[in-house]
């Protein structure tokens, strides 16, 4: 098996405000090996990286994000929960994070943000942030998630050599079985319902694990020894610690 990924969920988004540069800068310097990142698109059509439909949560600003232009959505500050050690923050596109992958050789997920109540507006979301990862070159480094496993189907289907990946926070029977007839690459499970069990069943398959969110030090070192592919979590530099220590 491949060495165990830490990925930044939505960056260091225990310590920075989350999906910002800002976040994924610090990932990087705590060591993470890439991040986890969502997406939604503008009202004019631009892939922004943002986690929930409207601003309101994580900025000053309000409105939905498809209502809303790129210059609009960028005249709002991002740094809600931070204010204090981050003056301002930017909602990023999401070429600046394919930017920021390549520069640094690391490894993504995009989450896509086309569940049941996006759909109609999201159409073709999923197919044009593949186009955008290929143009990029990074192919080989970007994996591509969603509860709405109807679009990971589609978007394989339409650019084969794009990884998917498959959310579910419930237990799955024969997880391995269905995420070959989905001819995806990987499960993306809630972290409670991982043990070594389904981490085997799944390699055997050849259908990769990759774990959210983890942030307390005991269930990072289960999943460790689980044999997960990934850890995604709000705190690279924990999961460094323990990897780094597991593996002197």
């Amino acid at each position: 098996m491949e060495k165990l990924k830490i990925l930044g969920h939505r960056g260091a988004s225990g310590y920075a405000p989350e999906n910002t540069m800002e976040a994924f800068r610090l990932a990087i310097q705590q060591h993470a090996d890439g991040f986890e990142i969502d997406i939604h698109i503008t009202k004019d059509g631009e892939i922004v990286v943002i986690h929930d439909d409207t601003i309101d949560r994580t900025s000053n600003g309000t409105g939905n994000v498809t209502d809303l232009t790129l210059a609009e959505l960028k005249q709002f500050n991002y740094n809600a929960g931070f204010e204090q050690e981050y003056a301002t923050a930017e909602i990023p596109t999401l070429s600046q994070v394919l930017e920021l992958v390549k520069t640094h050789n690391l490894y993504l997920n995009i989450e896509i943000k086309d569940i049941m109540t996006n759909v109609g507006k999201y159409d073709g979301l999923n197919v044009a942030a593949a186009k955008l990862v290929q143009e990029y070159e990074l192919v080989d480094q970007v994996i591509f998630s969603s509860f709405n496993h109807s679009s990971m189907v589609e978007l394989k289907q339409a650019c084969p050599e794009i990884s998917t990946g498959l959310l579910h926070f419930s237990k799955l029977y024969q997880g391995e079985e269905y995420a070959k007839s989905a001819n995806a690459d990987a499960l993306h499970p809630l972290f409670s319902i991982v043990d070594k069990s389904t981490v085997e069943q799944a390699h055997q398959q050849g259908i990769q694990i990759n774990a959210w969110t983890v942030n307390q030090a005991a269930v990072m070192e289960e999943m460790i020894d689980a044999g997960v592919d990934a850890i995604i979590t709000d705190f690279p530099d924990v999961a460094y610690r323990l990897r780094e220590s597991k593996q002197a």
